[in-house]
């Protein structure tokens, strides 16, 4: 088949892909996914470790860089913020605090604001109380560093002061116009340029920073059990929609009755509503579409496991309750039907036909007794044969009223074709879990059988409501389909008769 299209590359009838209608067949796993999920990402949440944040902005002076002409105020807090984070800063802050300065320049930032003159420190640690410390500590570093990166800084202002009054000293001592004197006065006038400097710079310094604030707790950020608990069930509704998309692309089956049915080119007798149907509604639309000379309908399910024991019973009852004989032909490789029709009373008219009374035949009463089910198990083998059924048919099917042929499922093509196409007609029952390119393969290699199929039964595997009409019991003492064991029946033996015998014509060798 070809890619997720609505054909397939043969062009044949394959359904259109719908992300919905694949999704709502496997609702219950997306549920339990999501529910998965979110417990695990509630118990990660649980057993992280909790990270708290503290945060404090340094607001700026411009006074000192306006009076200095035209400056890029945002270039400005940009090198202030890089200052609060460099090498050194960080190496002083853990000094400070005992830690690594790894862990310090790890959980420690400094943003500048968009449109305002300031930057914010930001920090995250463990406890609240630590983070505040990182805050704290990092910006006290940061205005030390500012006086010293301006070379203004209370020490050097110190030195030169010591160094004027020394030299003033001298100066007062030496005779005027003496050499020493003119070096003394010349080293004074430095003195007297550099020390003026470097306080107009620690003045400029005490003014860069205008304000700053303390440490702002701003709680627990994370874990939360609540974001985490639905980023975890998004994740898990995300990866199970990926994995039954997935699968459905790898493995695509049909999406409901309809497109079951253009997938064969045949049309939908029960399936199409969507509600569970009865035995006695797939009765009523077998007999709609079959025609009144079909003796012989095959019922052959798509896959294994689709036509069960139980549903075949119930047909073959409510089918025969009319007065009628039904006789169920069993090729299917492996079968349960018997064990089920042992479940229905015994069989009391004298008008069946001779080979109804042989060990190798199965006759029971439908569920009021009204008609005759009769059961008779086939070799597959000789039934995918051509012509294998032909002499059982034409020894059977004419004193019975209507023949159920049991054929292997469609998986198993070649041999469903050559026991089908020996009926009448051929009616195919398909589940959820048939494969759409398998359905899509019959009308493309078995286009005999392809026309031999008269209707499509669609709903879920063994999901038929038992029938109302084989419910009525007579006397209230009669078993139904599925119900319990006939009175007569030895519950510790079971039935008598024998079970694991094939169908041979009347007065012919075994088949």
């Amino acid at each position: 088949m070809s890619s997720a299209g609505s054909q397939t590359g043969d062009g044949g009838n394959a359904p259109a892909l719908s992300l919905l209608r694949v999704l709502g067949r496997r609702w219950f796993h997306i549920v339990i996914a999501v529910v998965v999920a979110g417990a695990l990402g509630l118990i990660v949440s649980m057993a992280v470790t909790p990270t708290y944040k503290s945060t404090a902005r340094v607001f700026l002076s411009t006074d000192a860089t306006e009076a200095g002409g035209s400056v890029d105020l945002s270039r400005v807090v940009q090198t202030q913020a890089e200052l609060a984070t460099s090498k050194q800063a960080v190496t002083q802050v853990a000094t400070k605090l005992h830690q690594n300065p790894g862990y310090v320049a790890a959980h420690v930032t400094a943003v500048p604001a968009d449109s305002a003159y300031y930057f914010t420190i930001t920090a995250l640690a463990d406890t609240q109380l630590r983070a505040n410390q990182l805050v704290s500590n990092t910006r006290d570093v940061y205005k030390t560093l500012l006086t010293n990166y301006n070379g203004g800084d209370q020490a050097t202002v110190d030195a030169l002061q010591k160094a004027w009054n020394e030299v003033r000293t001298q100066l007062g001592a030496a005779t005027p116009g003496s050499p020493n004197y003119n070096v003394l006065n010349d080293t004074l006038t430095k003195l007297n340029t550099k020390l003026t400097d470097a306080k107009v710079a620690q003045a400029i310094s005490a003014t860069t920073v205008g304000f700053t604030e303390d440490p702002n707790d701003a709680g627990r950020i994370a874990p939360k059990p609540f974001t985490s608990v639905l980023i975890a069930g998004l994740i898990g509704l995300f990866v199970a929609i990926a994995v039954i998309w997935v699968r459905y692309l790898r493995r695509p089956t049909v999406l409901d009755g309809r497109a079951a049915a253009d997938s064969l080119g045949a049309p939908l007798i029960v399936g199409a509503s969507g509600v569970t149907p009865s035995i006695d509604t797939i009765v009523s639309a077998m007999a709609a579409v079959l025609s009144p000379t079909v003796k012989v309908v095959a019922l052959t399910p798509a896959a294994a496991g689709d036509l069960t024991s139980e549903t075949v019973a119930g047909v073959a009852a409510s089918w025969s309750d009319d007065q009628g004989v039904v006789l169920v032909l069993d090729a299917s490789p492996s079968s349960e039907v018997r064990s089920m029709l042992e479940r229905l009373p015994r069989a009391t008219s004298g008008e069946l036909p001779r080979w109804a009374h042989e060990p190798t035949c199965l006759a029971r009463s439908s569920g009021s007794g009204r008609g005759h089910v009769l059961y008779n198990r086939v070799s597959p083998s000789r039934a995918s044969r051509p012509g294998g059924l032909a002499p059982i048919l034409a020894d059977r099917a004419p004193v019975v009223d209507l023949v159920l042929l049991l054929t292997p499922p469609l998986t198993d093509l070649p041999m469903t074709a050559a026991s089908a196409l020996q009926a009448d007609a051929v009616v195919v029952i398909t589940s959820p879990d048939t494969r759409t390119d398998e359905l899509a393969s019959v009308p493309r290699d078995w286009p005999a059988l392809a026309e031999r199929i008269v209707g499509v039964i669609h709903a879920e595997r063994g999901g038929f409501r038992p029938s109302t009409i084989a419910a009525e019991t007579r006397g209230g003492a009669r078993p139904t389909v599925g119900g319990t064991i006939d009175r007569d029946l030895d519950h510790r033996d079971g039935d008598p008769e024998v079970t694991d015998r094939y169908a041979r014509p009347s007065g012919g060798r075994e088949y």
